[in-house]
């Protein structure tokens, strides 16, 4: 590619944002999944101990890191780890739910 070029793709790209609004995006993404994380052990650790079934929490768990592995892996289709993650991710959140649906009936 030509200069001109790859500073014409980055303008596209950053267009909407500098790059200390994207680190501020970023981050507030990272601090959102790890709220959600904590809310979601917290609602797990509480179902395991009033005997209740926990797998539908695990599926939401095993979703989000199968979505996130699978965003990756589009971006980067070179790092094949993302893509085992995915199919891995995917087959244990429908075994959850499975379960859970199950469990539930």
């Amino acid at each position: 590619m030509e200069k001109e070029e790859i500073l014409e793709k980055s303008r596209r790209e950053n267009r909407d944002m500098d790059e200390r609004e994207q680190k501020i995006d970023d981050d507030s993404v990272y601090h959102g999944m790890l709220g959600i994380f904590v809310l979601v052990f917290f609602y797990l650790f509480f179902k395991m101990f009033t005997n209740q079934p926990v797998t539908d929490m695990l599926s939401i768990l095993t979703a989000n890191l199968t979505i996130t592995s699978y965003y990756k892996y589009k971006k980067i289709p070179d790092k094949k780890f993302f893509l085992i993650n995915t199919i891995i991710g995917a087959i244990l959140t429908v075994g959850f739910i499975i379960t859970y649906v199950i469990g539930v009936i």
